[in-house]
């Protein structure tokens, strides 16, 4: 079974929590958010493949890139949440951001067309599909972080 990797930042406010997601339009009628990320390639780790796809999705800025690298050259990762869908075996790692007013957004390659902090009790009603699989999981795992 494919495995996948998805790399979600996330930031408090308060007592709120925002997600960075992606959105993309399918077609005319249909857009959805979705957290970034894909497939795992063989011979890399999860957090590899999630790096690699969040490279390959966005120009992190040298912030967002100081964010992940304490994880890269460290021997600890993100707290992480699996799910498994009929497509595949899917594992997010949930990379916390204390101050998201002094960063700005990264920039978009070319798969997506916007890019934005979204709240947790607010959340856009197009969210992907797979969001179903894990939202009751998500919202009792970030109050931990």
């Amino acid at each position: 079974m494919k495995r996948k990797s998805k790399i979600l930042f996330i930031h408090k406010v308060s007592s709120t929590e925002h997600y960075l997601l992606l959105g993309k339009r399918v077609s005319n009628n249909e857009a959805f958010w979705w957290i970034p990320g894909g497939s795992v390639e063989p011979g890399e780790t999860d957090f590899e493949a999630g790096l690699r796809e969040l490279g390959e999705e966005l120009f992190l800025t040298a912030d967002y890139l100081q964010i992940l690298n304490r994880y890269t050259h460290a021997d600890i990762l993100p707290d992480t949440l699996e799910y498994v869908t009929p497509q595949a075996q899917n594992i997010i790692f949930l990379v916390p951001i204390i101050q998201t007013d002094t960063i700005p957004l990264p920039a978009i390659k070319d798969e997506f067309e916007e890019l934005a902090w979204q709240r947790l009790n607010a959340l856009p009603q197009n969210m992907s599909r797979e969001f179903s699989y894990i939202q009751s999981q998500l919202e009792s795992t970030i109050r931990l972080i």
